[in-house]
């Protein structure tokens, strides 16, 4: 009993310890594994059809293999600026995206096609492995800001980008900046800001529907992972400003999906009781020495 409580309070010391270090984001490259349906022409030069649906099945990097996912759980609209149509019509700049015909495809469900998307219609978008449901950022106007939280602390993260037209050799178009938040939201304890430039072309085409604005497609998409160093987060505040300054001048309105990789609590676990143990065996050593 008193080994178990010394392994148990060191580990909890060590803990604390980790989470008190200034976290920071570290990007890095995947591959992204998915199912899909073929393009309706073999001869298109596509990669799948861009109106079904897309099914993450896993993500190489690093060696290693992950196939266990968080989705998105919670969604907060903290800024979705608005615009006007000649017809009198306002959204913001934030829309929900699919695939035209996911809705028809049963290989896996996807979330809403429409404008001005409500914080459930966001994790309806975001809450799922469907890389043809997407959060949709348009260029009529300046700022969109969201939070997204995830069931439990997660530290890897896979993002992907609608980027240039399918076969060309743009990754992504747009800028994002990524904040992770502590567990009151109230300090940010990472940021990072996605470039275009940093995307890799993730292997995949989709098109897009926002009915009853946006019907357009195929794009390439790009990918980027960012692991948080340091420490955990279950909330990411992503935002992207100066949309309306054109690609030269601003974020550019980038159009993403985001998942995480399920914690492993067993491996840190084992990793600060191992180290916890270390401790008590060279203190043991010595008494005994």
């Amino acid at each position: 009993m008193i080994a178990a409580s010394l392994v148990s309070t060191t580990a909890i010391a060590m803990t604390n310890a980790v989470s008190s270090q200034a976290a920071t984001f570290t990007p890095f490259s995947f591959q992204t594994n998915v199912t899909a349906s073929p393009p309706i022409e073999p001869a298109s030069g596509l990669l799948n059809d861009p109106t079904k649906d897309i099914r993450l099945d896993s993500i190489v990097f690093g060696g290693g293999t992950i196939n266990q996912f968080e989705v998105v759980s919670d969604a907060k609209v903290l800024r979705n600026d608005t615009y006007t149509l000649p017809d009198g019509s306002v959204y913001g700049v934030l829309h929900s995206g699919r695939g035209p015909n996911t809705a028809s495809d049963p290989l896996i469900g996807e979330g809403p096609s429409k404008p001005n998307p409500t914080d459930q219609d966001i994790v309806g978008s975001l809450g799922n492995l469907n890389l043809n449901s997407i959060l949709v950022t348009r260029e009529n106007a300046n700022t969109a800001s969201i939070e997204v939280s995830f069931a439990n602390p997660v530290s890897l993260f896979f993002f992907w980008e609608r980027g240039g037209t399918a076969g060309g050799t743009t990754a992504g178009d747009s800028d994002l900046l990524v904040e992770a938040l502590s567990d009151d939201r109230s300090t940010v304890l990472a940021s990072y800001k996605i470039l275009r430039a940093n995307y890799t072309k993730a292997d995949y085409n989709i098109s897009t529907q926002v009915i009853p604005v946006l019907n357009n497609g195929p794009f390439n998409l790009g990918s980027i992972g960012l692991r948080l160093d340091d420490g955990a987060t279950k909330t990411l505040r992503l935002t992207s400003s100066n949309n309306n300054l054109g690609a030269l001048g601003g974020d550019n309105g980038p159009d993403f999906k985001v998942v995480a990789a399920v914690p492993e609590p067993f491996t840190m676990t084992g990793a600060l009781v191992a180290g916890g143990l270390g401790l008590m065996l060279k203190k043991r050593k010595k008494v005994t020495a």
